[in-house]
């Protein structure tokens, strides 16, 4: 069933005017156009479509996303099979820092303790890396500092309905 530009719009949360940029640049056409100039959607196009959006949530600027999908080799199977394993991946990278996250909020309920070195469990290496180039360049931070923000966050904790 061919879909019209409003009907694409609907089922895949992408707005009329950014089908309607896509058509213009080349990176989603339609699969046909009525008369009157409406836009038709087949399959091939929704499947396009998502791999946009795929690439899109990996932060891929369009005129890269259009490259690649417009490159010879585009296989479709094997593009969502390296989407997946790219998802898998952030997923396991969410699970470590969402882990993190919940360890240090049972810390600041006191309800456990946490290392320092803990804080930062499950963040990329890049989280890592801008945390020593702030210490390079302007030291460790104070213990008081800490215990600052760590008394701010318990009283916004606790002040926060549940």
């Amino acid at each position: 069933m061919p879909y019209t530009v409003k009907q694409l719009a609907h089922i895949s949360g992408v707005s009329v005017r950014a089908l309607h940029h896509y058509d213009a640049i080349g990176l989603l056409r339609p699969r046909d156009r009525s008369a009157a100039g409406y836009r038709f959607y087949g399959q091939s196009e929704l499947l396009r479509l998502q791999q946009i959006l795929l690439y899109r949530s990996q932060g891929m600027p369009l005129r890269d996303i259009q490259k690649l999908l417009n490159a010879d080799d585009v296989d479709t199977l094997t593009a969502l099979s390296r989407h997946r394993k790219l998802l898998l991946e952030r997923q396991t990278e969410l699970g470590a820092m969402l882990a993190t996250v919940d360890k240090t909020l049972a810390k600041l309920r006191g309800e456990t303790d946490m290392s320092d070195q803990e804080l930062y469990e499950g963040f990329p290496e890049e989280a890592k890396q801008y945390r020593n180039e702030a210490i390079a360049k302007h030291g460790k931070p104070r213990p008081e500092f800490a215990q600052f923000m760590c008394d701010a966050i318990k009283l916004f904790c606790n002040s926060q309905p549940t």
